[in-house]
C-alpha cells in the first residue's frame, strides 16, 4: 500500500483497504478485492472500473481526473472518462479549456466527500452548469479525491447517473473506494508520462534518424534501408547506433516497441486531456 494511500484514507487500525466493509444501508459494498495489480494502461483503468468498482457503487458514468497541485489548488491535467458523455464534458471546460465544476470547487474547499442532486441544486451552482447537467442527463453526482502533498499530485472521481437519493452511506463508500482508485489512475498516468518523456527524446531525432527508425519499425532491414536511403549499410549502423542512444533502447525489438506504444497512446492536444 503506497504513503499517498494510507495518508489519504486514515484508516481505523487494522483495516484493509482491498477488503471493503461499510455500514449495511450503504451500496452494496462487502468484501471487494479490488485488484488493482493489473491496472497499468487507461484501457484497463476503464474496464476495472466497470468490472469492480459499478457493481458495488451504481453508476452509469465516471471521470477520473488526475492533476499537479499549485498554490491556487489543483490543476487537471488528464481526465479518464468512462462511459462519460463527451458533450458534457465540453460544457464544463473553461475559457481555458480546463475542467471546472461547483462539485470540484467545494471538494477542493473541504476535502470531503461532495453528493450533488439535480433537484437540490446548490445555491453557488451556475445556471448554465445546471442547464448543461440537466440536458446531458447526469442526474444524481457523488465525488471525492485525494489530494497528495507528498507527491504534489491530485486525483478527482466524480460518479454520475446514481439511482436513488444520495445520503451517508454514498460518502462512506467513497471514501473506502478512492483511496484504491487513486492509486490505479497514479499508475497509469505515471506510465503516461514516461510516453510524453520518449515524445520528448523522439523529437531530438534528426530527419534521417528519424526515417530510418520509422524503416525499422516496419521490418526493413539494414541493408533494405541502406538501398532504401541510399547510403552504405555502414552509415545505417551509425544512424541506428545515434537513435539506440537518443531514446534509450538497446535492440532493434525494444524500437519497434516504443515506437509502436508512443503511437497509440498519443495523447489530444486540450488544456485538459480526455482519455
Amino acid at each position: 500500500m503506497s504513503t499517498a494511500r494510507r495518508k489519504a484514507a486514515n484508516p481505523a487500525p487494522g483495516a484493509d483497504l482491498r477488503a471493503i466493509r461499510v455500514q449495511r444501508d450503504s451500496p452494496a459494498i462487502d468484501a471487494l478485492e479490488l485488484e488493482i495489480d493489473g491496472v497499468n494502461a487507461v484501457d484497463e483503468y476503464k474496464a476495472w472500473t466497470r468490472r469492480k468498482i459499478r457493481p458495488v457503487f451504481p453508476h452509469g458514468a465516471l471521470a477520473s481526473g488526475y492533476g499537479h497541485l499549485h498554490a491556487g489548488g489543483v490543476a487537471l491535467d488528464y481526465v479518464v472518462a468512462v462511459d462519460y458523455p463527451p458533450a458534457h464534458l465540453e460544457g464544463i471546460r473553461n475559457r481555458a479549456g480546463a475542467i471546472d465544476t461547483p462539485i470540484l470547487r467545494r471538494w477542493l474547499a473541504t476535502k470531503e466527500p461532495q453528493l450533488f442532486e439535480v433537484d437540490r441544486p446548490w445555491p453557488e451552482a451556475p445556471s448554465a452548469y445546471l442547464e448543461v447537467f440537466r440536458v446531458c442527463g447526469m442526474q444524481n453526482t457523488a465525488a471525492y479525491g485525494v489530494y497528495d502533498t507528498e507527491h504534489c499530485v491530485a486525483t478527482y472521481h466524480s460518479f454520475h447517473r446514481i439511482p436513488g437519493r444520495l445520503g451517508a452511506a454514498h460518502a462512506e463508500a467513497l471514501k473506502q473506494l478512492v483511496p484504491a482508485m487513486h492509486e490505479a489512475l497514479c499508475r497509469v498516468i505515471g506510465l503516461l508520462k514516461l510516453d510524453a518523456a520518449f515524445a520528448a527524446r523522439l523529437a531530438e531525432l534528426s530527419e534521417r534518424e528519424m526515417e530510418i527508425a520509422q524503416w525499422v519499425k516496419s521490418g526493413k532491414t539494414n541493408g533494405q534501408i541502406a538501398n532504401l536511403s541510399g547510403v552504405s549499410k555502414n552509415t545505417v549502423k551509425h544512424h541506428l547506433t545515434n537513435i539506440f542512444g537518443k531514446l534509450g533502447v538497446e535492440t532493434r525489438a525494444q524500437l519497434v516497441h516504443r515506437l509502436l506504444d508512443h503511437e497509440t497512446k498519443a495523447a489530444p492536444g486540450f488544456a485538459t486531456k480526455i482519455l
